[in-house]
């Protein structure tokens, strides 16, 4: 028995369990540590913010000259939802204020890897109509419709599948 720990107190340290198992507690938390930094750091945490908005200071202000353009021209618009085809139905003061195609940001509140641009072109019976490049799944949607140049801008939200159709207005307080 003298013989047997008298070989074990003869290895050296390294081939001891213990000082392993002392040095790696450390060696682990300092990995697990800097990978949770280079997550933190390759998420972008401004990635929901959507819009005309400007940072002034630490306060965050939603520049309005786009949604206040909008208002002079007299726009309003429907939109539709039907089975990844998406159909606006615009309407301005004058005729004239209609532009061919128009962009519709479709826009989730949290997830931006669900946000979508759809150009939507002016058909004969002057409805826009367009395509989502993915089925919309049920939630809360933003839509910011625009036109190509982005002189004006309008939003409306809807909660898809509950409702399908959706009133777009040059700015909506609380969306």
């Amino acid at each position: 028995m003298t013989t047997n720990s008298q070989t074990l107190d003869n290895q050296p340290w390294y081939k001891h369990g213990w000082p392993w198992f002392l040095f790696g507690l450390p060696a682990i938390s300092v990995v697990i540590g800097i990978s949770l930094y280079v997550a933190a750091n390759n998420y972008n945490v401004d990635s929901i913010v959507y819009g005309d908005y400007a940072k002034d200071g630490k306060g965050v202000e939603l520049r309005d000259e786009r949604f206040a353009h909008a208002r002079s021209l007299g726009l309003s618009a429907h939109a539709t939802v039907r089975d990844g085809e998406i159909s606006v139905k615009l309407s301005a003061a004058q005729e004239k204020d209609l532009p061919a195609t128009l962009r519709l940001a479709i826009v989730h509140p949290t997830q931006d890897r669900f946000d979508q641009q759809v150009l939507l072109q002016r058909k004969q019976d002057g409805v826009y109509s367009g395509a989502t490049t993915e089925p919309l799944h049920a939630s809360r949607w933003l839509f910011q419709l625009e036109d190509e140049a982005r002189t004006w801008s309008m939003t409306g939200g809807v909660s898809i599948p509950a409702e399908t159709e959706v009133s777009i207005e040059p700015f909506q307080v609380g969306l």
